[in-house]
């Protein structure tokens, strides 16, 4: 009987040990994936928390290389790895995005002291008046 505890144990050690590649492959085609899909001209951040624009993207024999921009008024250029870059930087592409008629077409929102006056002003007007019974003489 001791034979069949070790059976089931090497085989939940090998069902565990087959889920752990699984995932781990499925994670690294996910990353070959989000790195193939930056190019020349992306906004990024990397992983140490630079934000920068991708110049240039070139091969080495250790992977891709990219040439990183970063800086408003003195631009500096610097090398770095492909892995090393997080993402891309959502924030710039929803400030560069032009504006939509849709968004034009919208009316401006009211301050919060005009948002305080329409909403204490409905309650005054919409309270009903309570009929007063009529006095009889």
């Amino acid at each position: 009987m001791a034979w069949y505890y070790w059976v089931v144990i090497i085989g939940f050690l090998a069902i565990m040990y087959i889920m752990l590649i699984v995932r781990q492959r499925k994670q690294e085609k996910q990353s070959k994936q989000i790195m193939e899909s930056f190019k020349v001209g992306d906004k990024v951040i990397t992983h140490i928390g630079i934000y920068g624009k991708i110049k240039k993207i070139y091969n080495t024999t250790f992977g891709k290389v990219c040439v990183l921009e970063i800086g408003n008024t003195n631009k500096i250029e610097f090398e770095l790895d492909m892995r090393y870059i997080a993402g891309i930087d959502e924030k710039t592409l929803v400030a560069d995005e032009p504006e939509t008629k849709a968004t034009e077409e919208k009316p401006a929102e009211d301050t919060k002291t005009e948002q305080l006056e329409k909403a204490s002003q409905p309650e005054e007007q919409e309270k009903p008046q309570e009929k007063q019974p009529k006095k009889k003489k």
